[in-house]
């Protein structure tokens, strides 16, 4: 196939805050884009025509990698790869420290992370937990890609370093291929392969380099292009750029190889649209249908599909007559009876195996019978066990039941008691009051008590006065006997009186 040309993108999905990273994970079909601030991630399938994304806590998110649809690492801005379940992203767990690159695979069979002091590590998810492990490679590793079966990693060296290509999954085999990359590319640092091409380039700038496989050689180009580069993506058969200018750029092979004093020119161009500047590309393909996805920086994350069509098929050529074949003669004949005499015994050899592997067979269907018997024996326990807690929790909701009603005649007994409180709290007060007013009239009763006891001293006094004058007179005016009579009298007086 030779690609032709790229569609239209169209918006997916909007993330709230501007693309920093992307990854896909082949298996399942799914892309994730991510965001730095604030952190959020998106996953979403291939052919999804929306999506949402999910907040990442306490993480300023840089680069994203897919382990599985349930498993993403994130690295942050200071270094840390964090392991994210994507069920729940608050539940992140550190798995390392400084490291300055997450190389995602498409595979989902682990990844590789690239530290500050450029060494290797591998990532991989294993019973739940990611572990990482060292990758033993010469020299300082500068940048990285990790494609289906095939990892470049970019190591610091004379000019302007040196690009390795591993095959498969584990770089500590050794590279397949390396290959020098011109001066001009000593400040190239990010990555991006695929089956025929590998690219370094660094965003911001103009300059892109082109490495070309051909089995265990390559080489390396370097390349001019019309306007500062965003982001690059490699497909079978070209070379995707989005420039900081917004607009989209396809290169085949005989583009990037034709002869030319400027900028090379596309094949295929178009405009991102949409808002925002593209940030970050992504190619995925399934089912033979490659897709460009692109994140912008006010955070749109766009679809545009590349069309490829197919090269017009080479006209079949004559085939030789075959020449007539004559009868086999008796020594070819002896040789092909001995051969099928030997078939036929390895035939035999292979007829007694398979007869032993039918006996094993046998003998594990027995096993898995006695298994299955013992499966369905706690099956029935199971269901048992089940009916038993299905009537405690009967049990239980009429009992939740009866404290439902029991706390409502609580509630009502205690809004009761709350009123009584309030009467009782109020005559309490009147109580009070009239205390009060008591004690106020006690008081006064007893002034008014001294005020007689003093009044009555005072009259008992004058009395005395009043008698003791009233005394003399008579002492001095009456004759003895008729005082004596007086004072008789007087004592009557005074005995009615009392």
């Amino acid at each position: 196939m030779s690609t032709s040309h790229l569609e239209s993108p169209r918006k997916i999905l909007d993330l709230g805050a501007g693309a920093a990273a992307c990854a896909w994970l082949g298996g399942p079909g799914l892309v994730a884009f991510l965001t730095s601030r604030p952190a959020r991630v998106a996953v979403t399938p291939v052919a999804a025509t929306s999506g949402d994304a999910l907040d990442l806590p306490r993480i300023t998110a840089q680069e994203v990698a897919l382990l599985s649809k349930d498993v993403a690492l994130v690295r942050d801005k200071e270094g840390t790869v964090w392991s994210v379940p994507l069920a729940d992203p608050y539940r992140v767990r550190e798995v390392v420290r400084d490291m300055r690159t997450l190389l995602a695979r498409p595979s989902g069979e682990g990844t590789l992370a690239i530290s500050d002091e450029g060494k290797v590590l591998s990532l991989a998810l294993g019973r739940g937990e990611v572990g990482a492990r060292p990758v033993e490679i010469p020299g300082r590793v500068r940048a990285g890609d990790a494609g289906d079966g095939v990892t470049y990693l970019l190591a610091e060296g004379e000019r302007g370093g040196q690009l390795r290509v591993y095959p498969g999954t584990a770089p500590e085999r050794g590279p397949s291929a390396r290959v020098a990359l011109p001066v001009e590319a000593a400040e190239f640092d990010q990555v991006r392969g695929g089956r025929v091409y590998c690219v370094v380039y660094k965003r911001g700038g103009a300059g892109l380099c082109v490495v070309t496989r051909d089995g265990a050689s390559a080489e390396a180009s370097l390349v001019t292009l019309e306007a500062s580069i965003a982001d690059v993506a490699v497909t079978d058969t070209s070379v995707i750029v989005a420039f900081a200018n917004g607009k989209l750029a396809l290169y085949d092979a005989a583009a990037l190889a034709a002869p030319s004093d400027g900028p090379k020119a596309p094949v295929s161009t178009t405009a991102t649209g949409g808002k925002g500047r593209p940030r970050v590309l992504l190619v995925t393909a399934t089912k033979g249908a490659t897709s460009l996805w692109i994140g912008t920086a006010e955070g749109e994350v766009m679809r545009a599909a590349v069309v490829e069509v197919a090269a017009a098929p080479e006209p079949p050529k004559a085939e030789p007559a075959a020449p007539v074949v004559q009868g086999a003669s008796n020594e070819e004949v002896e040789a092909l009876r001995k051969e099928i005499e030997s078939l036929r015994g390895a035939l035999g050899a292979k007829a007694g195996e398979v007869a032993r592997v039918q006996t094993e067979l046998d003998a594990r269907g027995g096993e898995v019978a006695r298994v299955k018997g013992e499966l369905d024996a706690k099956a029935g326990e199971v269901a048992r066990v089940q009916t038993e807690l299905d009537a405690r929790a009967g049990e239980l909701a009429r009992v939740q039941t009866e404290l439902d009603a029991r706390a409502g005649e609580l509630a009502r007994v205690r809004g009761e008691l709350d009123a009584k409180a309030g009467e009782l709290a109020r005559v309490h007060t009147e109580l009070d009051a009239k205390a009060g007013e008591v004690a106020r009239v006690q008081t006064a009763l007893e002034i008014v008590e001294r005020d007689l006891a003093r009044t009555r001293e005072e009259l008992r006094e004058e009395r005395a006065r009043f008698e003791q004058s009233l005394g003399k007179r008579i002492d001095g005016v009456l004759p003895e006997r008729v005082r004596s009579g007086v004072e008789f009298v007087v004592s009557l007086v005074e005995n009615r009186r009392r």
